[in-house]
């Protein structure tokens, strides 16, 4: 038989008392341990058949937590005067120790609430959508997340948000109620770039993460900068999670990029672009809000190929998709990995010698999931091998 190892179990003894007196809670704690201790052996000690009426040390221990939370059965009483002695001692202890433990245990209790509506706590989640950032646009990206299903669990639960941000108290509280998701909605509160505020998001368990560009009463290349360290540090963090962002500037788009964020999109780019072709024909834009859902259901839609379409070519799939009321729109390649050599310049003496001295020290060059790749409208000819879904708009209804 293995010895039994007394001085890590003292160790681990004394470790054990040292965690319980090192915080008032404890303290408390170990004081109604210790009455109740002695309540049990003075009780014992008095009361002990024939002397009195308990017979064993469990029926000691009974009368001392009865007496101790003032419970009083009276199913068991001291007929002995140092039995009543004793139980004068532990009603008048008792009254004040778990008067004061009850009050404490309230207040723990108030206070972690209070620190989770400050977003000081950390979140506990898993699949879950953080938005790290905040704009103008948040409410109408949250409400889209929601609307489409995205904020809705793979399983087909609820999946919570996170909200990472520096928001006020008082616009925090604004925000809950306009959204209206309740318990599903957690904040975590402080500066997007600081890596202790972004652990208690739980990046690595998430779902997705959405950079907001932060650049509103700011300087356009601090808002990106932000932007950029934030993502590095969750690229870090969350190497297989998908990151989709928004930069200021175009010229940072590319920075994000090497940061490893999946897709990135030009702060009021697409509004300059929707915009422009509604100057050509405003027909074009309704045309995209019935494609995107903007106006009830979500028309367009993705499916993957299965292996028997993919010995297909595009002429071969369009005809099937159009006899079941679809209208395939393009082929997707779901999984294609970026690496330093697709984002580097070639030309570029620093980026150059950045490659040179990734190679050189045998340092992975992959920067994760990049995206899909699309292919619109695709000649007839397009083989299927080299893609992985088919993006396609159902059928709309007559209006």
């Amino acid at each position: 038989m293995k010895p039994v190892e007394t001085p890590r179990t003292l160790a681990a003894l004394r470790g054990a008392v040292q965690g319980l007196t090192g915080n008032p809670f404890g303290k408390l704690t170990l004081l109604i341990l210790l009455l109740m201790l002695v309540a049990t052996g003075g009780f014992f000690f008095f009361e002990h058949y024939p002397k009195g009426t308990v017979h064993d040390a469990f029926g000691a221990l009974w009368w001392a937590v009865v007496t101790l939370t003032t419970v009083g059965y009276g199913d068991v009483v001291p007929n002995t005067t140092g039995g009543k002695i004793m139980g004068l001692v532990v009603m008048v202890c008792g009254i004040g120790l778990v008067s004061t433990l009850t009050g404490n245990l309230a207040s723990m209790l108030v206070e972690h609430k209070a620190k989770k509506r400050k977003g000081l706590l950390k979140v506990n989640l898993t699949n879950h959508v953080i938005v790290i950032g905040w704009n103008d646009f948040g409410t109408e990206l949250v409400n889209y997340l929601r609307d489409k299903g995205v904020l809705r669990a793979r399983e087909g639960g609820q999946s919570d948000l996170v909200l990472v941000n520096d928001l006020t108290s008082d616009q925090r509280e604004t925000l809950a109620l306009q959204l209206g998701l309740e318990e599903r909605m957690h904040f975590v509160w402080g500066t997007v770039t600081q890596e202790s505020v972004l652990l208690k998001a739980q990046p690595d368990r998430a779902r997705v993460i959405y950079l907001l560009s932060q650049h509103r009463g700011r300087e356009a290349k601090d808002a990106d900068q932000d932007t950029l360290y934030c993502a590095l540090t969750l690229r870090e963090m969350a190497p297989k999670v998908p990151i989709y962002g928004e930069v200021a500037l175009p010229e940072n788009r590319k920075h994000l990029l090497r940061a490893g964020v999946n897709e990135i999109l030009v702060h009021g780019q697409l509004t300059s672009v929707v915009l422009g072709l509604m100057g050509v024909n405003p027909s074009i834009w309704s045309l995209l809000q019935e494609m995107l859902g903007m106006r009830g259901g979500n028309n367009m839609d993705i499916r993957p190929l299965t292996e028997e379409e993919k010995r297909l070519t595009w002429g071969d799939l369009f005809p099937r998709f159009r006899a079941d009321g679809l209208l395939p729109l393009g082929l997707a390649q779901a999984d294609r990995q970026l690496s330093l050599e697709d984002v580097l310049d070639q030309g570029s003496a620093l980026d150059q010698f950045i490659l040179e001295l990734f190679q050189s020290s045998g340092q992975e060059t992959r920067l994760g999931n990049a995206g899909p790749r699309v292919l619109a409208n695709p000649p007839d000819s397009e083989p299927l091998s080299g893609f992985d879904a088919v993006l396609y708009l159902r059928q709309g209804e007559k209006r």
